[in-house]
């Protein structure tokens, strides 16, 4: 089955986007801003920076070093020792760089933020995503940092979800709360308004709710995309039992099933076994496991 939750081409194209590109600015120059460090009293001349990891990983943010680095340091070369989303082991050198001393100093703890971070949700998604087996991991949009998070998720092998909420239409409990419309006026809207439509659903009875009501409409002009249902906070095992019961209807290959709701490395196996599609959980960027490195430097 292919799911939508796959973004990743909004973010690069032979090169980042529009779109990345103004994420990675609007993020360096707030972290500049914020960290000028603008004091040189003792350093000159130039330098040679080296970025080691002091645990194994998964690269990511060579992109956003790059910009921050060509922006902020005027004629500076790197080199790159991995590409982005390759493994790296303790000890290694990930990128050196030469540039102005007094130039490199004034960022360096936003390189060694920026790649530390996105780093290591680069590692846990990757590693969470091991445990899953065939279920795909999709990050959500509780994000510290969003654009760049959802960069390093796709990185390690995750799926971005939606980028903003214009990126697909997902209609939560506040949509239902809110709308003046009936379900049956809501889906008919979702199945003509979005390529990546996604129902909240809080219980099985309401998930068979939504699953009647789309396949009512689809006597009119057929919708050539998939719904999503988001089964939120419903668990491995009730989520089991609607993908069997789906299965029974002969509708399963009509929706695509998220998992959602307390997705905790401890209960990835189950949900392994859940019977979704996807499962999407905010802690891969919210509560990532920080990569450890270290830039060391020396006069050039």
């Amino acid at each position: 089955m292919v799911i939508p939750h796959d973004r990743s081409s909004l973010l690069w194209n032979d090169g980042p986007t529009g779109r990345f590109t103004e994420s990675m600015e609007r993020w360096i120059n707030a972290m500049y801003s914020d960290d000028p460090s603008n004091i040189d009293v003792i350093t000159a001349g130039r330098s040679i920076s080296r970025i080691i990891a002091k645990e194994n990983g998964v690269l990511s943010g060579r992109p956003v070093l790059d910009y921050l680095i060509e922006h902020y340091c005027n004629g500076a070369t790197t080199v790159w020792n991995f590409i982005e989303g390759q493994g790296f082991q303790k000890g290694q050198e990930i990128v050196s760089i030469v540039s102005n001393s007094n130039e490199i100093l004034r960022i360096e703890r936003i390189c060694m933020n920026l790649i530390t971070r996105l780093s290591g949700i680069a590692s846990t998604t990757s590693k969470w995503s091991e445990q899953l087996g065939g279920v795909s991991l999709a990050a959500t949009r509780k994000t510290n940092w969003g654009i760049l998070d959802k960069w390093a998720v796709h990185i390690g092998g995750g799926l971005t979800h939606r980028l903003d909420r214009s990126d697909g239409l997902m209609i939560k409990e506040n949509d239902f709360s809110l709308a003046k419309l009936t379900l049956e006026e809501i889906l008919s809207t979702c199945r003509t308004a979005s390529d990546f439509p996604v129902i909240e659903v809080i219980s099985s009875d309401q998930a068979l709710s939504v699953v009647n009501s789309w396949i009512g409409l689809q006597t009119g002009p057929s919708s050539t995309h998939q719904l999503t249902l988001m089964m939120d906070n419903l668990g491995p095992e009730n989520c089991r039992k609607f993908s069997d019961r789906l299965e029974d209807m002969g509708l399963r290959q009509e929706f695509v099933l998220e998992g959602s709701g307390r997705v905790r490395w401890e209960n990835l196996q189950d949900w392994a076994q859940s019977g979704v599609d996807v499962v999407s959980s905010g802690s891969i960027t919210m509560e990532p496991q920080m990569i450890d490195m270290t830039m060391l430097m020396e006069a050039s």
